[in-house]
């Protein structure tokens, strides 16, 4: 079954189930799956009268909106693909991203089109140019009761046909788009069903627009608090909490910096606050009311815990969640809510997953230098460590593995792995490594006869770092670009940084090196007004039993860490090695 039929099945199974309940500027709009398969045919209507053909490539830099959905979906099964990159990645990424990927189409609305004319986005290899508003336009042209006649390609229909390239967030350079199949996209679908035993009769709350558009595809409702989707850091964490309790949300996605604003908002401040009775908040949308969120009667004498009892589980990715942030945001679940932490990428999800409580048990591993638990890989992933290497791996070989508590780099294989980058042979040379399927395969390959796909499986290195225990849970010690070599040994990130992270008044550290010495940058909690001197007293002394972190002899404060564009949460550390190089520079 390929990809649209999958929601064209939840369609006809349920006609008037809501698909999309979200909030647009003044009131609850809900969409039923019926509705959005009407406006993708009548999309798909509009797609049938361009010039456009299957298998073009299409740009979609247009900004979320309740038509977007259907779209993407009409696109989908009309067999055009899109290119989905994140539009704060900045002006000049774009236009490399549009030099390398040569889009046929451009997808924008008005503010969009106008920055690809002033700043020549694509203008090499763009062909058309189109707006949602257009398409649907050209539908409402065509004559009335006239109906999409449009099946599926052979391009969609094909499990390794090419059905979307998705650009990495850029935090350690220059965004890489990864191929898509259909064949990935379903096994991350089914992946993430089985994982987390998601029902069609959940309601969920997605962070991003594509987890609104794998929500349809299995058969879930969305409950969107903004159809804009603002980025994470900019969350309003009255409406989300509101929409959680107004509309029974059973699952949410978050990363770890909608996680922080919804603890601090819903919990006092630690000298503790008048709870009594609920609280009252005014969300930040001036349309909205003041919203009285609910409280369970046992918190009213305790610190503020929001009732949200119809959750059975949260998720959250981009990057580690701290176990004192999570520690907060338990505050606000009740026990049969899980908190789950999944690890993944752009090129392969999921790849492990831990809960919250598991994450407690090992506190103080983490807080003694042993990185951080990603819990075990998922059924149907393959997690295997290897040496730590900057160099290419042609293929695989079975004793590239190493031993249990042996620091490597991490690589997964999964049905939900992509095969390759977009345009980027060196990348793929770095990051995948072909195994053989069929004795002999490969030693018959020369360099410039690449395998087909049908002759090998591909294996992706992730870049990060871990090993596994003797218990079987996969660790991470942080990015392999990220660690730090001085003239002694090596050091991890995760190893590090956890240490310092105990800090009462820390809210989290980052690791970096500057000529081969460690220097370590600290973030403190907000409205922390403790001397900075106490405070590196203390970080030293907390590092003194541990021979690594000791060493650290550089700490410099930053009011906030750089983060990512897509989730606002991994810390961008090339920015701060910049930083810190020219700090060191000044004082030496």
């Amino acid at each position: 079954m390929n990809l649209f039929d999958r929601f064209e099945q939840n369609a006809r199974i349920h006609p008037h189930k809501p698909a999309f309940i979200y909030f647009d500027k003044r009131n609850w709009i809900t969409l039923t799956y019926k509705d959005i398969l009407d406006q993708t045919h009548r999309l798909l209507r509009g797609l049938e009268a361009g010039p456009w053909t299957p298998g073009m490539t299409a740009a979609l830099i247009s900004p979320p909106s309740a038509d977007f959905f259907p779209f993407a979906l009409a696109l989908l099964k009309f067999g055009i693909i899109p290119i989905l990159l994140e539009p704060a990645i900045g002006i000049k990424r774009i236009g490399e991203i549009f030099k390398e990927s040569k889009p046929d189409i451009f997808i924008g609305n008005g503010l969009t089109h106008a920055l690809r004319m002033i700043f020549g986005w694509g203008k090499d290899s763009i062909k058309y140019n189109l707006t949602i508003q257009s398409v649907k336009g050209a539908a409402l042209s065509l004559p009335k009761g006239q109906k999409s006649n449009v099946s599926p390609s052979s391009i969609v229909h094909r499990p390794s046909s090419v059905t979307a390239i998705i650009y990495t967030s850029g935090s350690t350079g220059l965004p890489k788009g990864a191929v898509y199949t259909q064949t990935n996209l379903a096994a991350q679908l089914d992946l993430l069903k089985n994982t987390f035993q998601i029902t069609p009769d959940e309601i969920d709350l997605p962070a991003f627009p594509l987890y609104a558009l794998i929500d349809l595809l299995l058969g879930v409702t969305s409950v969107i608090p903004d159809i804009t989707f603002p980025v994470p850091g900019k969350t309003d964490p009255a409406k989300v909490i509101f929409a959680i309790q107004r509309f029974n949300v059973t699952n949410m996605f978050a990363s770890p910096v909608v996680l922080e604003i919804l603890s601090s908002f819903a919990l006092p401040k630690e000298h503790g606050d008048d709870v009594s009775g609920g609280v009252f908040v005014t969300p930040q949308s001036k349309r909205i009311p003041a919203l009285r969120l609910r409280t369970s009667q046992r918190a009213r004498s305790s610190p503020l815990r929001a009732e949200l009892p119809s959750l059975k589980r949260i998720i959250t990715a981009g990057a580690p969640a701290t176990i004192a942030l999570q520690q907060r945001f338990r505050r606000l679940l009740v026990d049969h809510t899980d908190l789950f932490g999944i690890y993944g990428a752009t090129e392969t999800l999921p790849i492990a997953k831990v809960e919250s409580r598991e994450i407690f048990s090992l506190k103080e591993k983490t807080e003694h230098g042993a990185g951080i638990c990603l819990g075990r890989p998922i059924e149907g992933v393959t997690v295997r460590i290897i040496p730590i290497t900057d160099e290419p791996i042609q293929e695989w070989q079975d004793s590239l593995t190493v031993e249990s508590n042996v620091v490597g780099e991490i690589t997964v294989q999964s049905e939900a792995t992509t095969r390759e980058y977009l345009n980027r042979p060196e990348s793929n040379r770095i990051s995948k490594i072909h195994r053989r399927c069929v004795e002999g395969t490969l030693a018959l390959r020369r360099e410039e006869h690449p395998p087909r796909n049908d002759e090998v499986e591909v294996i992706h290195r992730m870049g990060d770092v871990g090993y596994f225990d003797e218990e079987g849970r996969l660790w991470y010690c942080g990015r392999k670009s990220h660690r730090v070599i001085t003239k002694d040994d090596v050091m991890f990130t995760e190893q590090i940084e956890n240490i310092f992270n105990t800090h009462s008044q820390v809210l989290r550290t980052a690791l970096v090196g500057v000529d081969g010495e460690p220097v370590l940058w600290v973030e403190l909690e907000k409205e922390v007004k403790a001397k900075r001197e106490k405070v590196i007293e203390e970080l030293k002394a907390l590092a003194k039993p541990r021979p690594q972190a000791a060493r650290i002899q550089t700490f410099l404060f930053i009011k906030k860490f750089p983060t990512d564009v897509r989730h606002n949460s991994k810390i961008i550390r090339e920015k701060l090695t910049e930083l810190a190089v020219r700090y060191v520079s000044r004082i030496m």
